[in-house]
């Protein structure tokens, strides 16, 4: 990494004030250690984890931290904001050995080949793409390829397993837990909350609670806290799930999950699999955009042909499974697949939008993408239009009364609150009506001595890991990897870091709770630091004389 790279990395993390000549020696010999991180015999370098610095982020590392010391191993962990880490490591795939992250339960992640694909398959190793592990397994790609061909169900279902117990072999990721989402409301101002599964009664992914919720007083706008704010009103330039599932509020997918998580139909009235290759589309009559102009056939034929023509690395999935798009009537679009694609209604139709064709063809001059046009006011035709975004203090989305199912609010205000304490205080002081993000039980024991405040509790598909670098020694042997995740306790970070309110993870990223996708078969190892030290013993590593984990000759 030449210097200029190296500066920009850093700069990302601690800030241009900060950038030392101190700084830059010391985490230039970090660099300079991973070089030289294949020298048999050597010791091994110290291995570099980022994190998001969010609090249960840091908790988790201490505890993955201290079991990964006992293996002789040397940790440095570094702490940065959501924008930083996903422009780091995603946008640029500048990928450290260890990259922790959690992802939440946006509704396209029930189909099991939202996270098989996108975080394990070799063709999302580009930059923007969420295999920023560097994964590669040729085989785990030809069972990606044909599980998505399959259209018979218990056929497809077998290949998925496979795929599943394949990548648990090499263990690209460690894989903690599905972490429940324990939320609050206050009872007194609104009702009718509705918890979905991978979105509890508050999260913006399937958001039911929002289209059906009453108010019970005149105030009729209703303010959710949330650890972060979004960073673009633009839907064609985000793969962050909560920053893309918000904008589907204003740009509306075709289908969606159901209060119990079955699809629905959306923006699409209805839809026919004509054959394995072509789907038949019929968009909903009568829509109009926020701007009352109609919402037609044509406005999204341009939508599909634009994602075709800019390739989105946020939209990957369109291109990678459209062939091209046809207006068969006046409401009825066709699809022409490049080969069948049994996820196609629920991943591709699930997560695509419409955007009006009289904006957005009039965007790209002077810009070198349309995904970086800021769009300071979008315009689409879903339930919530736009009001306003003031970064760093909230977003706030009107609700569309014009809407096939106008919600009884008024609108929502999004307010980024890091700190989960201040959210809890601002919804006992009655400055927040929702606690939008996720509070351990503890807390939710707080929160509930308060009058008028009620704690729910819900499952999610949504799952925590920590990602290792296949292409950077010493991450890239499997054996380590092996002996990284034989190390961690999951029951016990899910016990310390959330108060046992979580799933405990497979070795997989499919939740045991989805069923009949996830592979029953392929456990995470039980944990003893003493297994993990055998496993690296017969790997050929040993320990000098400080204990220092050393390669093998």
């Amino acid at each position: 990494m030449d210097r200029r790279s190296f500066l920009h990395v850093v700069g990302a993390f601690v800030g241009a004030s900060a950038l030392t000549d101190t700084v830059l020696e010391g985490l230039g010999r970090t660099v300079r250690r991973a070089e030289a991180a294949t020298t048999p015999g050597g010791v091994v370098p110290p291995l570099s984890y980022w994190i998001p610095n969010w609090p249960d982020q840091i908790e988790i590392s201490n505890q993955c931290t201290a079991a990964w010391q006992k293996l002789g191993l040397t940790i440095e962990v570094q702490q940065g904001t959501l924008d930083t880490w996903t422009a780091q490591i995603v946008g640029e795939h500048k990928m450290p050995h260890l990259g922790s992250m959690s992802w939440g339960g946006a509704p396209d992640r029930l189909e099991p080949d939202y996270f098989l694909t996108e975080f394990l398959y070799s063709k999302r190793t580009a930059k923007g793409g969420l295999n920023y592990g560097n994964y590669n397994n040729p085989k785990y790609d030809q069972l990606i390829e044909a599980q998505r061909r399959e259209m018979d169900p218990a056929k497809r279902q077998k290949l998925v397993w496979e795929a599943q117990a394949t990548s648990a072999a090499d263990n690209p990721s460690l894989v903690l837990l599905h972490r429940d989402y324990v939320q609050a409301y206050n009872t007194a101002r609104f009702d009718g909350m509705v918890p979905v599964l991978g979105s509890g009664i508050a999260m913006p992914y399937i958001p039911w609670s929002y289209f059906k919720m009453k108010p019970k007083t005149a105030r009729k706008l209703v303010k959710v806290t949330s650890i972060y704010d979004i960073h673009t009103l633009n839907p064609f330039a985000t793969p962050e799930v909560h920053n893309s599932t918000l904008l589907r509020w204003i740009y509306p997918p075709f289908v969606i999950r159901d209060e119990n998580t079955n699809i629905s139909p959306w923006a699409a009235e209805s839809w026919k699999v004509v054959n394995p290759t072509t789907v038949e589309v019929v968009l909903r009559d009568g829509m109009k955009f926020h701007d009352g102009k109609p919402v037609t056939v044509d406005d999204a034929k341009f939508t599909f042909d634009y994602i075709l023509q800019h390739k989105f690395p946020a939209l990957s999935r369109v291109p990678d499974s459209i062939e091209s798009v046809e207006v068969a009537d006046k409401r009825t679009l066709r699809f022409r697949l490049k080969q069948p694609f049994a996820p196609f209604i629920a991943s591709v139709l699930g997560f695509t939008f419409i955007v009006p064709k009289h904006v957005w063809e009039k965007v790209g001059s002077g810009l070198k993408t349309p995904a970086d046009w800021p769009n300071d006011q979008p315009i689409g035709s879903g339930a919530f239009s736009f009001g306003e975004w003031k970064k760093g203090e909230y977003l706030f989305l009107k609700s569309n009364k014009a809407h096939w199912m106008p919600p009884h609010i008024d609108g929502v205000y999004w307010l980024p609150v890091p700190s989960l304490d201040n959210q809890i205080g601002m919804l006992e002081r009655g400055e927040a009506d929702v606690l939008g993000w996720n509070v351990d039980l503890k807390q939710a024991e707080r929160i509930s001595q308060t009058k008028d405040l009620k704690v729910v509790r819900s499952a999610t598909h949504g799952v925590h890991e920590i990602r290792m670098n296949a292409d950077m020694a010493p991450t890239s042997d499997p054996k380590l990897r092996l002996a990284l995740s034989t190390a961690i306790d999951r029951k016990q970070i899910s016990e310390i870091v959330f108060g046992g309110a979580a799933t405990v993870a497979g070795n997989t990223f499919i939740t045991p709770l989805s069923k009949p996708w996830n592979n029953p078969n392929v456990p995470n190892p039980a944990p003893s630091v003493d297994k993990a030290r055998e496993i690296l013993k017969s790997a050929g590593y040993t320990w000098n004389a400080e204990g220092k984990l050393v390669y093998p000759k």
